[in-house]
């Protein structure tokens, strides 16, 4: 790569990294101190508080960025709704703008320097992709992780509404009982959708919107008999015994199908690693021999369909060995 077209880049890594210091090490703070003193000047009303927090948190899940301009802007890309709904599911303490610059910043950096290190301009591009997708394969990880964390909680959450419903509570009081009796992350969707509901959105549409934010099997099965249950009658507290053990089944039957597809997930994960590490030994001790891959064309082609046979035998594994029912 010629030495002015190295020098913007690097200038233009260096101004983004600026900008990002000056956002976390200056703005953040002070913006947090403020925070922290008007919530001070707000413990007097506790009350008061206690409605501005809820509806607070509805309000904060939807800004796209701390920046008024950032946050107009990302409004105006497709596809951003999706991809904030996606940063919402895992819990993580970021922003789709603080997503996309970390992940913007990470790419160039790593591009950068592997070109200073001598590395081909199509692999230091394959790199830089790799790191610029890896905030995304983290928020995605936790999202995972966050999921099964609340399959795992969700029969217990729906014997907790059936007792308080069998006591004489009514259905509300016992999701504010699974908001506040259940653990993480359980408690932050109910809590939610109980909020919504008591802020005048109605019950359905309440629900609606927790299918959006899990969209697990075990979720839509709950409000749909709930629905139904509201349309048609019938003993509450009975449907939700019901539904809590047939839940509990159906975890106990994905658990046994994992312990009898470890073997084929296992090879998935051989079959996927071994080709990009075997290219990468090969790369640091016989960089001659792996060279003509990248610079005859005929090894580009036996390298593209590589690659694209590589990403279809991830996709067909991975569909045999996670089975959808």
């Amino acid at each position: 790569m010629s030495i002015p077209v190295l020098t913007i880049l690097i200038f233009i890594v260096t101004v983004a990294l600026v900008i990002s210091g000056f956002y976390f090490l200056i703005y953040s703070p002070a913006e947090k101190r403020k925070l922290r003193q008007r919530i001070e000047l707000a413990k007097a009303d506790v009350s008061a508080l206690s409605v501005m927090d809820s509806d607070n948190k509805l309000l904060r899940s939807e800004v796209l960025s701390r920046f008024p301009l950032v946050h107009r802007l990302l409004l105006s890309l497709p596809g951003i709704q999706n991809l904030q709904l996606f940063v919402q599911q895992s819990a993580a303490n970021v922003t789709v703008g603080m997503l996309l610059t970390l992940s913007l910043i990470l790419g160039w950096f790593v591009f950068l320097v592997a070109l200073l290190f001598g590395i081909i301009i199509f692999l230091a591009a394959f790199f830089g992709l790799l790191a610029a997708a890896m905030p995304f394969i983290v928020i995605a990880i936790m999202r995972q992780r966050r999921f099964l964390r609340f399959e795992e909680q969700f029969p217990d959450a729906i014997d907790l509404l059936g007792r308080a419903v069998r006591a004489g509570h009514a259905f509300t009081t016992g999701l504010e009982l699974i908001a506040k009796e259940m653990p993480a992350p359980l408690s932050e969707e109910f809590q939610r959708t109980y909020e919504q509901q008591n802020l005048g959105l109605p019950l359905r549409d309440a629900f609606e919107n927790l299918m959006r934010r899990v969209p697990l099997t075990d979720v839509r099965i709950f409000v749909t008999a709930l629905m139904i249950q509201r349309e048609s009658g019938g003993n509450l507290a009975e449907i939700l015994d019901n539904l809590s053990s047939v839940i509990r089944e159906r975890f106990k039957l994905m658990r046994q199908i994992r312990v009898f597809t470890a073997q084929g997930r296992m090879s998935l994960y051989v079959l996927v690693s071994v080709p990009p590490a075997m290219g990468v030994m090969i790369y640091l001790f016989q960089r001659e021999y792996i060279m003509r891959l990248f610079t005859d064309p005929l090894g580009i082609k036996f390298l593209i369909t590589g690659i694209v046979l590589q990403v279809i035998g991830f996709f067909v594994i991975r569909k045999i060995t996670q089975p959808k029912f």
